[in-house]
């Protein structure tokens, strides 16, 4: 692998100093001040707004025999907020990661509320910043299988957390056709389907 994908090791010494916590709730709004020297060696101190709420899952379930993969859809009030005529979104199942969780323990539990089946072969595809500009938040981007034998319940998410989600199963072939066609409107299931059609395409075509 190149040299590039690696950390990089530039002298920038950056350093958070003083912040001031504005907002605390589902997420945490800061206001910090980040130093650290520039390419040309000068070193300056800005003022940043960084939101966070922790680390996160998803996971692109996929039966590989049937040709299918598991997905969800579900309100979501930032889709709302824009003004979309459709704000249900199509989704891979996600989650955020508690405290103390590993990752892959935070996918089979996502998995059993959101889903209500148990998978297995786990595969990380990736673990990525959303916005790295103001949010913490690095998504933990997973792979599994199931089949029909795996479920142990209804899933829809958990309804103490105002969760109304509806699964669906959707043929791999159509998933690739929607990625394509720019139909899909979430990231990280974009990626994974995406990914999913790279590194087994006799799955789509």
């Amino acid at each position: 692998m190149s040299d590039r994908f690696l950390p990089r090791r530039d002298k920038v010494d950056a350093v958070l100093g003083k912040c001031e916590l504005r907002y605390d709730g589902f997420i945490k709004l800061s206001t910090c001040e980040l130093s650290f020297t520039r390419s040309d060696g000068e070193r300056v101190t800005l003022s940043r707004e960084i939101h966070d709420h922790g680390e996160a899952i998803c996971v692109l379930p996929v039966d590989r025999e049937r040709r299918v993969a598991m997905l969800v859809r579900q309100l979501r009030a930032g889709a709302v907020y824009n003004g979309e005529t459709d704000p249900m979104i199509l989704e891979v199942a996600a989650g955020l990661i508690d405290p103390g969780e590993e990752p892959e323990t935070a996918v089979m539990r996502e998995a059993a509320e959101e889903l209500g089946f148990r998978l297995s072969d786990l595969q990380q595809v990736a673990a990525y910043y959303v916005s790295p500009g103001t949010l913490t938040e690095r998504i933990h981007a997973y792979l599994a299988s199931y089949n029909l034998n795996d479920c142990i319940g209804e899933g829809g998410g958990l309804e103490d957390e105002g969760e109304d989600i509806i699964v669906e199963e959707i043929a791999l072939d159509e998933l690739g056709e929607a990625v394509l066609q720019g139909s899909l409107r979430d990231a990280k299931t974009i990626m994974l389907i995406q990914h999913l059609m790279l590194s087994e395409p006799e799955l789509f075509f």
